[in-house]
């Protein structure tokens, strides 16, 4: 690793979901299985109900203290247990070791919690000193302090006289441990404190068959897992296996001075976060034939190399395949040699088979002087807006020589390019270079340029199975054109057999057969290259969608582009945009355009996105600066902030052109709804099971029911919600809406107490466009209805007056529009606000309790009622659309249907003169039934008009028409027990002037064409 040190931006801690499902693979079970052992004895350790003069050879019989565990001498065979639940403080450091196959073991007994030993600021939690063959399972582990100083979680410490002829200690396993908040020191002797150190002060202890597996460490500092065997030529096999490893100050694991060392199946990812430097997440220094292999490393902050995987200086065979790499600052790989020493040396390193996703810096680093470097069979993606060279070699006291590339797909859609500096013999064939075909882009006799073909490229996400996007379809142009290459490894990153002698490979890390492209396996689609965020130039000339602006900032016309830009000029001035609808466990990445004027600190970044802590970068350039940020939404996060900022009062800053882009597949899915969901039906909530039809978004399983009110969904609310962006409502209870339209209905008993807390009824898209109809407490007990359309949020309430905890509710959507009422008896309903005309794509529906903690809802039942079948117009050529009186039985004294001032289509009938009118009489009317007409009408010049009817049974009714402009006129009447029809007149009884007449309706009462 490149021994140079710089300061670089702190980039926080994201725990992502594969972290936390990984945990549950540590709650191992009770540590009784020690019994298996065929000879020592067992020593047993209880916190709470131990005594130190006890005998310790029994449960009942403990120990209580790490004072009596680290006065005893241990025998081969031994075991010690510490009680699961218990809590030690201060250092562990037994004496004694084990032999070969009768290691000393340390584990847990009982039911409980990992015990717990807590450091409290001492230079390791755990210390073995000039010892061998002992095994540590199933421990927590932490070393935290108010201040930074060198600590280690676990410390294994020695001397082996020196090193000609030195004494070799053998085994030690760390297994199943979660080692956290070790507050070490990355600035001083960064390497030799953190997580597990395997290493002497004096560097002379010699070390082999040292295996780390299955533990997660995590909020550590320096380094995560550092092992030293000392000398390669006397030490072998130091292993780290099946690890997680994420929120690390400097690099996450390496081994040096080795043989046959191994880093296989780790999950590391956001290292590099407190330290300044050249640090890498998974490396080897020192080390023959070492494989670094099976592993995803994500999300490594900039700085010094930020690669996810190096192959350091003094190491000679070195295997890096397999893996995953994705958003990592640096690139996906280092080699390197310090060339500025003679007796230094990189040689034989190979990376085959690795995929490579959005990785930034350069994908293929080489620094200095290695040697005979291969590099082939792996999978590359860069993006449209990456910056990211392919290759980059540079100089520390030479290049590299002799380096080849073979078989490789590069997919290229960004800017950046190829940098060789004065490397030596470098050899590119078959390879395939898609995409942007920049000036400095190697020769390659046999080079294709074609589209690789791959399945779904740049779709993977976080886990090693999330890359199945980079197989290849059967008509790529890859497959078997590659080069024969021998000693291979026999297989490539699938799982695929891979021959070394035979048929030409394919290029890039896939080697199975082409998919059918009409056929194809589920795929995940690539991150949309959208801008989530709105009015991100400013060229709407205000700030809109940015709802939250203070202390001093304006829109200004010194843009970056276009004609306006944010300015901020006050101290601590500032301006926030909240974005919903991302993806839990997602990586997004944030770019903008910024400048400092007189001095100001321009900063933008992200908080509320489920992280520890802000995001944010610094621009301080008099000119516009681009800049960016990556960072990962919490497990359960789906939303973020957004914001602008000016630290400081002097000067001014400005920002533009602003862009926020998904930067990996999601995981586990939408923040929204599936796109499976089947048509809704009524539901009683009769059933001790929740029907088929519904999902839940968000679910909490311990805040519904079924059975605490038999009959009802029981949801109790809790803080979250989706209004103003936040995207955190739990519970949201969703089937599929029926086409046409159609009215909700629910009766909840629960009147909300806290405020903000709500239940009630919702149309849902996503948490960025949603209609709620439901009872609140906002200014005291009210009904909210709340409309949600890409992040634009109207809500109306009105008092909740109703005594009874019990409320009727109802969403009623007519075409593109959507009404909210309420009801205190299921049969009289009153309308909350104004009717609001909303185009949803594909709405789910259901129900919602949220926002506070002052509910619990109890939903009788949710009922979707159809809307009523449309009836039939009974008149004839009711809008005059024939052109003509067609079906009107009179007309006279100058009527007329002429093609302009309709009031919907093309054609409406007009009365100039006096006396003119129209007639129509409608038979096959029912008796006894009552009847809704209806007409459209307006007048010119002064005038009025009048509609009539008559012979229905009852005497003339007449209706004046005075407006001047279309207003509609109707009356329901009710035929005679014996009469079956109606007759319509439209009429002008003065002089002058004109009246307009269009869109008549006649239909049973209560329904509507």
């Amino acid at each position: 690793m490149n021994n140079k040190r710089m300061p670089f931006k702190v980039f926080k801690f994201v725990a992502a979901a594969v972290a936390l499902m990984m945990m549950a693979a540590w709650a191992m079970p009770p540590a009784a299985a020690v019994a298996a052992q065929t000879n020592g004895s067992v020593y047993y350790v209880d916190s709470a109900g131990g005594d130190d003069s006890n005998a310790g050879t029994s449960p009942e019989t403990a120990w209580r203290t790490l004072d009596k565990v680290n006065a005893s001498v241990f025998e081969p065979g031994d075991s010690i247990l510490f009680k699961a639940g218990g809590v030690w403080n201060g250092t562990l450091s037994p004496q004694g070791s084990g032999s070969a196959g009768h290691p000393i073991r340390i584990d847990r007994y009982g039911d409980g919690n990992k015990p717990l030993i807590a450091g409290g600021g001492a230079e390791a939690a755990v210390y073995f000193y000039n010892q061998e063959q002992w095994e540590v399972r199933n421990l927590e582990i932490t070393n935290d302090s108010d201040t930074r100083a060198a600590r280690r979680g676990i410390h294994v410490d020695g001397s082996s006289g020196g090193f000609s002829n030195p004494r070799v200690y053998r085994h030690f396993l760390f297994e199943n441990l979660d080692i956290h908040n070790v507050k070490g020191d990355p600035s001083n002797d960064y390497a030799h404190n953190g997580g597990i150190i395997v290493w002497g002060t004096n560097w002379d202890y010699h070390v082999s068959d040292v295996v780390v597996n299955n533990c997660a460490i995590y909020a550590v500092d320096s380094v995560g897992i550092y092992l030293n065997g000392a000398q390669n030529t006397y030490s072998s096999d130091l292993k780290v296996t099946n690890n997680v490893i994420y929120d690390v100050g400097a690099d996450g694991a390496f081994i040096l001075n080795t043989t046959n060392g191994v880093i296989e199946h780790n999950v590391v990812h956001d290292m590099h976060v407190r330290a300044s430097g050249y640090h890498v997440p998974l490396w080897v220094w020192g080390t023959k034939d070492a494989v670094i292999q099976f592993n995803e490393v994500y999300n490594t902050a900039a700085g010094g190399d930020a690669q996810a995987f190096d192959a350091d200086y003094n190491s000679d065979g070195t295997i890096i395949q397999y893996n995953y790499s994705h958003n990592n600052a640096g690139g996906l790989v280092l080699v390197v040699n310090d060339g500025t020493k003679a007796g230094n040396f990189n040689t034989g390193t190979i990376v085959r088979y690795n995929i490579s996703q959005n990785d930034g810096g350069a994908v293929f680093n080489f620094n200095g002087t290695p040697n005979h470097t291969k590099v082939y069979n792996n999978t590359v993606y860069l993006p449209r807006y990456s910056e990211a060279k392919v290759i980059n070699h540079s100089n520390w006291g030479g290049y590299a020589s002799n380096t080849s590339f073979y078989n490789n797909i590069i997919y290229n859609l960004g800017s950046g390019g190829y940098s060789f500096g004065s490397s030596t013999n470098n050899v590119f064939e078959r390879n395939v270079f898609y995409g942007n075909h920049p000036p400095s882009e190697p020769a390659d006799p046999y080079k294709i340029t074609a589209d690789p073909l791959l399945a779904s490229p740049g779709s993977a996400g976080i886990g090693m199975d999330s890359a199945a996007g980079y197989q290849l379809l059967d008509t790529s142009p890859a497959i078997g054109s590659g080069a024969l290459m021998a000693d291979n490894g026999g297989r490539d990153y699938f799982g695929n057999p891979v021959a070394s002698d035979t048929a030409a490979p394919n290029i890039g890390a896939y080697e199975g057969p082409g998919l059918d492209p009409d056929n194809l396996p589920e795929l995940p689609s690539p991150p949309p290259e959208t801008n989530l965020l709105k009015n991100a130039d400013f060229e709407k000339g205000d700030f809109s969608n940015w709802p939250t602006v203070y202390n001093g900032a304006a829109i200004a016309g010194d843009a970056h582009s276009g004609h306006y830009a944010a300015r901020l000029t006050g101290s601590y001035a500032g301006a926030e945009q909240v974005v919903g609808g991302l993806y839990p466990n997602t990586i997004y990445k944030l770019f903008a355009w910024g400048k400092s004027e007189g001095g100001g600190d321009a900063v933008f970044g992200v908080k509320n996105f489920g992280g520890a802590s802000a995001v944010d970068v610094h621009v301080n350039s008099a000119n516009y600066t681009r800049k960016e940020l990556t960072f990962t939404t919490g497990s359960d996060s789906t939303s973020a902030t957004i914001y602008l900022y000016k630290a400081g009062g002097e000067g001014s800053v400005l920002f533009d052109d602003l862009e926020l882009y998904q930067f990996s597949a999601a995981p586990g899915g939408d923040s929204g709804p599936p796109d499976d969901y089947e048509t809704g039906t009524n539901d009683e909530f009769d059933s001790g099971a929740l029907n088929d039809q519904w999902h839940w978004i968000r679910e909490n399983p311990n805040k519904w029911s079924l059975d605490a009110q038999p009959g009802h969904m029981r949801i109790v609310a809790e803080n979250g919600d989706i209004a103003n962006g936040t995207a955190s409502a739990k519970n949201i209870l969703l089937t599929g809406a029926p086409d046409g339209d159609w009215t909700l209905e629910t009766k909840l008993d629960g009147k909300p107490t806290s405020a903000w807390s709500q239940g009630g009824l919702i149309v849902y898209v996503n948490d960025d466009t949603y209609i709620r109809m439901t009872r609140l407490y906002g200014t005291g007990n009210q009904f909210q209805f709340d409309a949600k359309n890409n992040g634009e949020r109207v809500h109306e309430e009105t008092a909740d007056t109703i005594g009874s905890s019990s409320a009727y509710l109802r969403i009623v959507k007519s075409g593109n529009t959507y009404s909210g009422y309420y009801s205190a008896d299921g049969v009289a309903y009153a309308q909350v606000g104004t009717t609001r005309t909303l185009d949803f794509a594909a709405p789910k529906i259901g129900l919602t309790a949220c926002a506070g903690t002052g509910l619990t809802a109890n939903f009788d039942y949710f009922h979707i009622v159809p809307a009523p079948e449309p009836a039939s117009n009974l008149l004839n050529n009711p809008g005059f659309e024939t052109g003509d009186f067609a079906g009107w039985n009179n007309h006279f004294n100058n009527a007329a249907v002429v093609g302009e001032e309709a009031h919907s289509g093309e054609y409406a009938a007009v009365l100039t003169t006096q006396y003119g009118g129209i007639q129509q009489t409608v038979t096959g009317l029912e008796p006894n039934t009552s009847y809704t007409i209806s007409v459209y009408a307006k007048t010119e010049g002064g005038v009025s008009g009048e509609f009539s009817i008559s012979e229905y049974g009852s005497y003339l009714r007449t209706f004046p028409v005075r407006s001047a402009d279309y207003e509609r006129k109707s009356y329901t009447f009710t035929t005679g027990s014996n009469n079956t029809k109606v007759t319509l007149e439209l009429y002008k009884r003065s002089a002058g002037g004109a009246v307009y007449f269009d869109d008549l309706e006649l239909v049973k009462a209560g329904a509507s064409v």
